[in-house]
């Protein structure tokens, strides 16, 4: 299915490892074909005659054989290109030049998508005979290319902003055969002057992920109006919703879209309103989560496959594919097999695989990660919400200069809690504080309180124990929990937090990628057991005593290690 073959990417890795330091990576497919035309005709003494030739009649291929043959020529790195060359067979070349440029170095991870997206994005249009097809950031044309092979008579266009990427793609296009137009331009620009009045019947973009919308240049009125925020467009904060909604205002009516998008995307909370936008309009018809590292090595950045329609959409299909990577020394792979599993998946529903309606959506506040809606639910004997038992605050953000300044060593009775202050249930050495500023009063921290930590896994749990005579402030990275003890106990509370049951809920409901975090809001949701006083006074009791006990374990350990310190002193 894949047309990039063991020897294409021999070649590949030998011409990067032969002339490392001399052929920057985004040059070396424009110079194999430049040294291949130089073997096939003859002309090399006159590169500016064999440029001309070897472009056919295409300025921007000519400009980049120029810039690729001017930046190599001079130190002989062509020549000894062409040195290399001959050690392949003229069938093995071709091939090369054939597949594509190997994607390799930045410059690959910027202007290609892996082969496994490619035609995961393919498999999943279902291009038909006629159909006018857009890729939108089209890089050096691995999507098109293969669309190309697989529907003779589509109606194929690229858009790409950069230069010599696009003209690499035109060079591919050229080698190829394949009727593929491209345009060198900004993305939204070109929907302003070309496919707003003119819609596709599908469209897909591997468009660049992390970006906040200000970076954005308000170059074109699309991007004016997705800025000003208006109704039809809701605002984003992430860069991804706007290509998504570019794509969508892209199709005609029944036409589908494909992309990938950071799973970031999918559930911050800046983005809810535009999620929900994009979900009662019916713009949403499937969410996949991608294996992780398939877009290794240049970003570990976990993705989803989405795909989109003009409208219509009654619900979404949410789709759990991180088990289909297949690994390598570096990076994950989306095969044929795993492609057919996808496909399957979004046909149906199974233990990967389930269709959720707008309301079920609006329910879980318009969250779009696929492996939330996949999760077996948790039973929780009777369980209820534990905003309903506790009111939760969160502790006070105060700068670590600020806080080294107000460090002392004199017992003040005043204190601060941060999170490298709790380990197994319990608090210990809290820094003195010479002052206290009258702002921070309400981040007071009372006797019973139980603290959680907001942000890391596992999440931390404590029950503080305050003397009367003492104060004590709640670091920012810290949810306060004064409990209604009428209700429930804190150290039971602490007890079911400290469960097995209680972290996966504190984990199902944390968000982020890098640092995932538990909003405030999802842990007033989390649902808790509320026994009968004497169970929970049984449970209470016992974590009690085995905080003690570690306490108590920890003191040994402590003067043991002091021990094993002055041994050797004493002994003498």
């Amino acid at each position: 299915m894949f047309s990039t073959n063991a020897q294409t990417k021999e070649i590949g890795w030998t011409l990067t490892t032969r002339l490392r330091g001399s052929l920057p990576s985004e040059y070396l497919y424009p110079l194999v074909y430049l040294a291949r035309f130089a073997q096939k005709t003859g002309r090399c003494d006159d590169h500016a005659e064999m440029i001309e030739l070897a472009s056919q009649g295409d300025g921007d291929i000519a400009t980049l054989l120029n810039h690729a043959y001017k930046r190599n020529a001079a130190d002989g790195s062509f020549d000894e290109l062409l040195a290399v060359l001959s050690s392949f067979s003229e069938e093995a070349i071709d091939k090369f030049l054939q597949d594509g440029p190997i994607s390799q170095g930045i410059f690959g991870g910027e202007s290609s998508t892996p082969e496994g997206i490619a035609h995961l994005a393919l498999a999943v249009l279902d291009i038909k005979s006629g159909e006018k097809v857009i890729d939108f950031g089209c890089g050096t044309g691995n999507f098109l290319e293969a669309a190309a092979a697989k529907c003779l008579d589509a109606k194929l266009m690229g858009v790409e902003l950069n230069s010599n990427t696009l003209a690499i793609a035109k060079l591919r296009s050229k080698i190829k055969g394949s009727q593929i137009y491209y345009a060198c331009d900004d993305m939204f620009r070109y929907f302003d002057s070309s496919i707003e009045r003119n819609p596709v019947d599908k469209a897909f973009s591997n468009y660049p992920w992390g970006m906040q919308t200000k970076m954005f240049s308000k170059s074109s009125d699309y991007i004016e109006k997705v800025m000003k925020g208006q109704e039809r467009y809701s605002r984003p904060s992430s860069s991804d919703w706007v290509f998504n909604r570019l794509l969508v205002d892209s199709l005609k009516k029944g036409g589908t879209a494909a992309a990938v998008m950071s799973n970031g995307a999918c559930f911050n909370g800046t983005d809810k309103p535009v999620r929900e936008y994009f979900v009662k309009n019916g713009f949403i018809k499937a969410i996949v989560a991608l294996p992780k590292g398939v877009f290794a090595p240049y970003t570990m950045i976990q993705t989803s496959f989405v795909v989109l329609t003009a409208g219509g959409s009654k619900g979404v299909r949410f789709v759990d594919a991180t088990d289909l990577g297949t690994n390598d020394r570096r990076s994950c792979s989306i095969d044929e097999t795993a492609i057919n599993a996808i496909v399957e998946r979004l046909g149906a529903d199974s233990e990967k695989s389930v269709f959720k309606t707008l309301d079920e959506i609006a329910a879980r506040d318009f969250d779009l990660s696929a492996k939330r809606y996949l999760e077996k639910e948790i039973e929780v004997p009777n369980g209820v919400e534990l905003g309903s038992v506790a009111k939760i605050m969160r502790g006070a953000s105060v700068r670590a200069a600020e806080l080294d300044a107000l460090v002392c060593d004199e017992d003040t009775g005043l204190s601060y809690l941060n999170l490298g202050n709790i380990s197994d249930g319990s608090i210990d050495d809290l820094p003195n504080l010479s002052t206290l500023d009258t702002k921070l009063e309400k981040y007071r921290i009372h006797n019973g309180d139980v603290l959680i930590s907001k942000s890391g896994a596992p999440f931390k749990v404590a029950v503080a124990e305050v003397p009367e005579d003492r104060k004590i402030i709640a670091n920012g990275n810290l949810y306060v929990l004064s409990v209604n003890r009428e209700k429930i106990d804190p150290y039971y509370l602490a007890a079911f937090f400290s469960s097995p049951t209680g972290k996966e809920l504190l984990a199902r409901e944390a968000v982020g990628t890098t640092i995932p975090s538990v909003p405030i809001k999802a842990l007033g949701k989390i649902k808790v057991p509320l026994e009968d006083t004497d169970r929970q006074k049984t449970i209470a009791d016992a974590y009690l005593a085995k905080t003690d006990e570690i306490k108590l374990l920890k003191l040994r350990l402590s003067r043991a290690r002091q021990e094993l310190t002055d041994l050797f002193d004493e002994e003498g």
